[in-house]
């Protein structure tokens, strides 16, 4: 169920994306003749209006649409070189399509398309840049098309490249050694300024599950259920722990507990209205209130939360109490410009969802 909804983003995306390219084509652009054997016009920008289009379509998902950092066509390989670091960290990926522009006379069915990563790291003689290679196919397997792009589904080549650099140090792809850049064999730069604008990635991700504290005290299930520790909530009133709650309990009540609130963000009250695209505004929530102490479970304390809260109560002056604060946040996907462009990217952290006392 979730790959046929990935599917059907996936093929949603690519019919507002040609759809966009073809309204362009037909404004200003006027189309080359296939006789000169050109590209199709360059320079063509994917307008606000279509990338707000896929966001709505889209925002349970993030997506990404990455420039190479080269592309150029050596004999019968047509060469594409993406920054893939970025996908080595928090993400899973659902699919991921590259699209080309090829010259318009091209027997496609003798051509391959090699797919490298690379990317730059200091080191001690300047920067230093290593690449591997991602994936080798025929120029003829294009899943879609259209007048000026092929479309290819490289969602398993990609996911093996990842999945291998993830799990395992002996990688089975071909790594080149680091050289230092200005070791780097120079760029044709004529051709591959012929080739700007020809080639762009669609890479579809989810947020991978978070692998940081539990959500709760195992230390307060495992001490209720021991049969030697009560629970303070059942424990008799005459108990003096109990009263001493109780007390604690009256002097809140004139007090909130830890609760999540609203905190509305508008981008042209932070400065950053003149880049971000779209949304304009949106509520970050936020967490405000109290933390008692001993905690209970509806405060999703951690052990060592519930630890320092139990401190707290038999010696009050020793530790401050736990703080409210976020325990289980959302992200949010951001149109806005990347220089010239403008770029849809799933920004992780964004929107609280929960709050609780750590």
């Amino acid at each position: 169920m979730y790959l046929l909804k990935a599917s059907s983003v996936l093929l949603c995306s690519s019919l507002l994306f040609s759809a966009a390219l073809d309204a362009l084509r037909s404004g200003d652009h006027q189309p080359t003749p296939a006789a000169t054997h050109k590209y199709p016009p360059a320079g063509l920008h994917l307008p606000a209006s279509f990338m707000r289009q896929l966001y709505r379509r889209v925002q349970s998902d993030s997506v990404k649409s990455i420039l190479p950092k080269r592309f150029a066509r050596k004999g019968s390989r047509w060469v594409v070189t993406f920054d893939l670091s970025t996908f080595l960290t928090n993400e899973e990926l659902q699919m991921a399509e590259l699209r080309i522009r090829f010259p318009r006379v091209l027997n496609l069915s003798t051509s391959t398309v090699e797919v490298r990563h690379a990317h730059e790291f200091p080191c001690p003689n300047g920067t230093c840049y290593s690449r591997q290679l991602v994936g080798l196919f025929s120029a003829s397997s294009f899943v879609a098309s259209n007048p000026n792009w092929k479309i290819y589904n490289i969602t398993n080549v990609l996911g093996d490249w990842l999945k291998e650099n993830l799990s395992s140090l002996n990688r089975k792809l071909e790594k080149e050694p680091s050289l230092p850049r200005k070791d780097l064999p120079p760029s044709n730069s004529s051709k591959d300024q012929a080739l700007n604008g020809k080639a762009l990635l669609v890479v579809f991700t989810k947020v991978k599950p978070s692998s940081g504290l539990q959500d709760k005290a195992s230390l307060l299930l495992a001490a209720e259920h021991s049969g030697f520790v009560f629970s303070h909530e059942s424990q008799e009133t005459g108990n003096p722990i109990k009263a001493k709650r109780n007390r604690r309990q009256q002097d809140l009540k004139a007090k909130s507990l830890c609760r999540r609130v609203d905190l509305h963000v508008d981008f042209s009250h932070v400065g950053w209205a003149s880049w971000i695209v779209y949304p304009k505004r949106y509520n970050a929530y936020r967490c405000e209130g109290e933390c008692p102490y001993p905690l209970g479970e509806q405060f999703k304390p951690t052990n060592h939360a519930y630890m320092q809260s139990l401190v707290k109560l038999y010696n009050p002056d020793q530790v401050p109490s736990t703080c409210c604060v976020p325990i289980k946040t959302s992200p949010l996907s951001m149109l806005y410009f990347d220089e010239d462009r403008i770029v849809l990217r799933h920004h992780e952290g964004m929107i609280v969802d929960e709050c609780g006392c750590r």
